[in-house]
This record gives C-alpha cells, structure tokens and sequence, in this order.
C-alpha cells in the first residue's frame, strides 16, 4: 500500500498537483468520483467494466491521498 501511494504521490509532484489536494479538497473529490461510479451503475446492471475500473482507481487514489495527507495507515 506504501509502495502506491508513493506512486500516486511522485505523480502528483511531477504535476504540481499537490497545491489543490487540501483534505477539504480531496474529501470533495472522493465523493464525487464516488458519484461518478455510482453513475456506472444508475439504470441497470449493464456497466461498462472499463469506465468502472477507471470511476474506481479515481476513489482509490483520492482516497490513499486523504490518508496520507491526515497520516492515516489505510491498513
């Protein structure tokens, strides 16, 4: 888990992105990736696994992102 949030972190750096991931901001941005996915889902059961596991890698990311910046062990 360690090695990808320094992965997700060194990408982040690369891209002066750092400056908008306050834990307010990234909160936000869960939650709307977390809408987003639900989106896959709204009307029926036939998703899209590509547009799924990218919904999802976002909430992912954004979520490693928070624990790491509020020093949280997401194990």
């Amino acid at each position: 888990m360690q090695d990808l949030t320094r992965k997700i972190k060194k990408f982040n750096e690369e891209r002066d992105w750092d400056q908008f991931h306050s834990p307010d901001n990234l909160a936000k941005s869960i939650s709307i990736e977390a809408g987003e996915l639900l989106e896959c889902f709204q009307w029926n059961a036939n998703y899209d696994i590509e547009e799924v596991k990218s919904e999802l890698a976002d909430v992912i990311n954004y979520s490693l992102l928070l624990a790491d910046k509020l020093e949280l062990d997401p194990e």
